[in-house]
Order: C-alpha cells, then sequence, then structure tokens
C-alpha cells in the first residue's frame, strides 16, 4: 500500500477532529450570544426601571422609595454578574475557535502531505514505467537484431 493512501487514515481522523473543533465553535458562538442578549435584556429592564424610579419619586411613600432603589442597586450587581459571565463566554468563544482553527491548519497539512507523496509516487511510477518501457524497446531491438 502506497504511503498516500496510508495517509488516509490519517486524513480521516484529522477531519473528524475538526469536525469536532467546529461544532463545540458553534456552540460556543451561540452560547455567546445567548449571553450578550441576556446581558442586553437586563440593560433594558434596569433602564425601564430607572426610568419609573425616576417618574414615581415625587409623591412616593419614603420606604417605596427604598425598595426600589435596593431593586436598583441589586439590579446593578446581577447586571456586572453578567458581564462577568459573558466576558468568560467569550474567553472561551476564542479558545474554541483557536482550536479549530489548529485542527483546521493540521487538516490541510496533511491534505498537502498526501498530494506531495501523491506526486512523488506518481513520478515513480513513471519513471518504472519508461524504464520498463526502454528495456523491452531494447529487448525488441536485440531480438530483431539476432533474427
Amino acid at each position: 500500500m502506497a504511503r498516500s493512501e496510508r495517509m488516509r487514515a490519517v486524513l480521516i481522523l484529522a477531519e473528524r477532529a475538526e469536525q469536532e473543533a467546529a461544532r463545540e465553535f458553534e456552540a460556543c458562538r451561540e452560547r455567546t450570544l445567548a449571553e450578550q442578549q441576556q446581558l442586553e435584556q437586563l440593560q433594558l429592564y434596569r433602564e425601564q426601571y430607572v426610568q419609573e424610579y425616576q417618574s414615581r419619586r415625587e409623591g412616593v411613600h419614603p420606604s417605596e422609595l427604598i425598595s426600589y432603589s435596593g431593586f436598583i442597586q441589586r439590579l446593578a450587581a446581577v447586571l456586572t454578574e453578567q458581564e462577568k459571565k459573558l466576558q468568560h463566554v467569550q474567553q472561551l468563544l476564542q479558545q474554541c475557535q483557536q482550536q479549530w482553527q489548529q485542527m483546521h491548519r493540521r487538516k490541510q497539512s496533511i491534505q498537502e502531505l498526501i498530494a506531495r507523496l501523491k506526486k512523488e509516487e506518481n513520478a515513480a511510477l513513471e519513471q518504472k514505467l519508461q524504464r520498463e518501457l526502454d528495456e523491452l524497446s531494447s529487448q525488441q531491438h536485440w531480438h530483431r537484431r539476432e533474427t
């Protein structure tokens, strides 16, 4: 079996690894988008709540204002936590992308190696065929001379 054919099994494994890395990258991208949307929703909710708080400040019992203020502070803490979570998944996304790129480059390298090996094998086969043709021609030439 030629080396290029033996390398096919390695290529198949590299393709599988690349596909798995691509799936993980896509999952990380989806998770990042979900976390970004969650952050945007929380920011919007906080903005709406702050607007309501500011519009109700007059004529509201002080205990309600304290309650509003406390809730806004809790929302700020949740927003901070969500921002940290988003940063974390963005880092994971970057790692997944790097992993996929590495697997993609590896697969391409193997494909290039297989192409080079095939080219070398074809050149060696052509040389062998040419030697055989030369030998056959030489034998025919000697055979004609002897008859």
